[in-house]
């Protein structure tokens, strides 16, 4: 094989390698998903789950929902096996009161890029201060890349639209409103949901997103409805080489050997 045809081999797989990546497929670790709430706290250090192994994530999520009291304090952090958690969207209804949050964390941003086992603790006011009540979900996550990608917020409806930028990511959709028993709306799947948070709702549910576009993330409620909140968030999935990218690259190193 002559050296020019041999670059254009490479040239072409690598070109190949940029134009060919699948998106690994994100799961959530077993046991990886679940709910907590905690009712009037005055002042809080809440475990909302305790030494849990999440060794086998590749990145933590949570939501909170609560409702605050007249003149009341927010919540301040979210901690897992001790290391803070990074905010990535919040929002508070217009009327006041009613608030939903979402954080992450990546293993990779960790010692030693692994979780390993750890307890969740919602931190809030230290003050006289308080939250009514609130209520709020976890995924750990497996096949995310780092970071996130798209963000949404309505702060005064019971569904928020967001356009994916990626293949096969997830979107995490939160909900809060001064109605009660709050469920997510399909085809999300609902992991918060159905529970009183004070005298308000919270929910929450994932949706896979199998193209680019744009969706709808939907909740519902019982009684009259007052100030709801509603956000979301897109997780992407790790790229992965494509068959076709590997055949190529296969087919290379055995132009490569005969040629030697």
């Amino acid at each position: 094989m002559n050296n020019n045809l041999h670059s254009t081999l490479i040239t072409a797989a690598f070109s190949l390698a940029a134009a060919s990546q699948l998106s690994a497929t994100i799961s959530i670790i077993p046991g990886g998903s679940g709910t907590f709430i905690e009712a009037s706290p005055v002042t809080y250090d809440y475990t909302a789950l305790s030494s849990f192994d999440a060794s086998a994530a590749s990145k933590l999520v949570v939501t909170v929902s609560d409702e605050l009291g007249s003149g009341d304090d927010a919540i301040t952090g979210i901690t897992f096996g001790g290391v803070s958690l990074n905010p990535i969207v919040s929002a508070t209804n217009p009327g006041g009161f009613q608030n939903v949050y979402m954080y992450y964390l990546d293993a990779s941003s960790v010692s030693g890029g692994v979780f390993g086992t750890g307890d969740l603790v919602i931190t809030g006011p230290n003050g006289s201060g308080e939250d009514n009540d609130f209520g709020g979900s976890y995924f750990f996550l497996n096949g995310t890349a780092d970071g996130f990608a798209a963000t949404a917020v309505d702060d005064n409806a019971t569904s928020v639209s967001l356009t994916t930028t990626a293949a096969n990511s997830w979107v995490i959709a939160a909900y809060a409103d001064n109605s009660g028993n709050a469920t997510a709306d399909a085809p999300m799947t609902q992991v918060l949901g159905g529970l009183d948070v004070g005298s308000a709702g919270g929910a929450s549910g994932y949706q896979e997103i199998a193209t680019i576009g744009t969706n709808n993330f939907s909740f519902s409620h019982v009684g009259g409805l007052s100030r709801p909140v509603t956000i979301a968030a897109e997780f992407t999935a790790i790229p992965e080489p494509s068959t076709a990218l590997l055949g190529a690259l296969g087919g290379l190193c055995l132009l490569h050997r005969r040629r030697r």
